[in-house]
């Protein structure tokens, strides 16, 4: 899914792709193209929208890479899954284009047909340190203090599997992932034990290439 515009990059973005801002050497959608071709996944179809004549050219048909790559070009913005009813009826593995991480794709395909479900979810542990003191109070009394706590929470990674038979009910119109998602009866876990991140900031971005 490469068509978001990265505001949130500001100037970064402006004649850049979000997909295309480059982590070490690299753009971060080379990166995510070349783990699906080192583990057996070839056939990738780039939906795009904003400035996708850079996506295009760069990658053409992805045979410098050893992937065949077609295209999905979004008239207008169909958020994070409408873009799916414009792709062929199959299971499929749906990347954000801006994510930064380590996972083992084949063994996330096999989980999900072993499961037999609508969509599998990965999630991924992330940890927020609070930066202030937390009280904890009882009876109108402070209790004691937990100094600045870390929390770990499971967040959705931004990769997920849609059967086939669900991405043949979509209607061509706008949907974000989270409202299919809701949608679905079936929607197993998939739990990404290497590194991941969303490279959505500047403090991201600054981060990944760190």
């Amino acid at each position: 899914m490469a068509g978001g515009r990265g505001q949130r990059l500001d100037s970064l973005t402006d004649h850049t792709p979000k997909p295309m801002l480059h982590v070490g050497t690299k753009p971060m959608l080379e990166q995510l193209i070349e783990d699906f071709v080192a583990q057996g996944f070839p056939n990738i179809t780039l939906t795009t929208h904003y400035l996708s004549d850079v996506i295009r050219k760069y990658f053409e048909f992805g045979h410098k890479w050893g992937a065949d790559i077609t295209y999905v070009d979004e008239v207008n913005p169909m958020g994070t899954a409408g873009a799916l009813s414009l792709c062929a009826h199959v299971d499929t593995i749906v990347c954000n284009a801006d994510i930064i991480t380590k996972i083992d794709f084949k063994d996330l395909a096999l989980e999900h047909q072993a499961r037999v479900q609508d969509a599998t979810m990965c999630v991924a542990s992330y940890k927020h340190q609070i930066p202030y003191g937390v009280l904890h109070m009882k009876d109108g009394h402070v209790d004691f203090i937990e100094e600045k706590p870390i929390k770990d929470y499971w967040v959705s990674a931004g990769i997920n599997v849609i059967s086939g038979k669900v991405i043949a009910g979509l209607a061509q119109e706008r949907l974000d992932m989270p409202d299919l998602l809701d949608m679905l009866k079936l929607v197993s876990i998939y739990e990404i034990e290497g590194y991941w991140q969303d490279v959505g900031t500047w403090e991201t971005y600054k981060e990944v290439n760190r």
